[in-house]
């Protein structure tokens, strides 16, 4: 009876995920390579408007695809720049009042919990809630460095998500269990 059951419901998916596939112009395996323009396979790089690897890249000095807003004036030209404000930050102790930088909780990687291997947004014990790492990071500059809240979409908050993440990557380099 069991075994019935089992064939029957793989008939019954069978014939039902076959049309399924047909109508959904979403599944790029569902119609052929050349009918599809939004399938990234579909077409060379350069003429697929829905692959944003194919758009031109900007001209120097222009930020973002030609069409589109941009969130803010242009910050960096790559990663590495915004660690590296970010590491500057990260060690400031003029970023507030208190005269504390982040460095001070957490230089040699304390007080992150990331040991725990979790990516934001999570719990946080001192915030009490779930926060992403924009609001952690806000939070600190707020409570124990008595500074102002960086701007959303500003090139400070980008600088030290992107300088976390590096050292976050750093911290686990060096704890990699073999």
């Amino acid at each position: 009876m069991k075994r019935i059951l089992m064939i029957t419901a793989a008939m019954v998916m069978g014939l039902m995920s076959a049309p399924a596939m047909a109508v959904n112009p979403c599944n790029p395996c569902a119609m052929k390579k050349n009918v599809n323009p939004c399938n990234p396979c579909s077409m060379k790089q350069s003429a697929n408007p829905c692959n944003p690897c194919g758009m031109k890249k900007p001209a120097a000095g222009q930020w973002g695809t030609p069409g589109n807003t941009a969130i803010r004036p242009h910050a960096f030209d790559n990663f590495q720049q915004a660690v590296d404000l970010g590491r500057r930050m990260w060690n400031d102790d003029k970023l507030g009042t208190s005269g504390l930088s982040c460095l001070s909780c957490h230089g040699d990687h304390a007080l992150l919990n990331l040991d725990r291997n979790r990516n934001f947004p999570h719990f946080v014990k001192m915030v009490g809630d779930v926060v992403t790492l924009d609001q952690m990071i806000n939070y600190c500059m707020l409570n124990p460095m008595k500074g102002k809240p960086f701007a959303r979409d500003s090139k400070e908050l980008t600088a030290m998500a992107a300088y976390y993440r590096a050292y976050r990557i750093q911290y686990l380099r060096e704890h990699r269990h073999p």
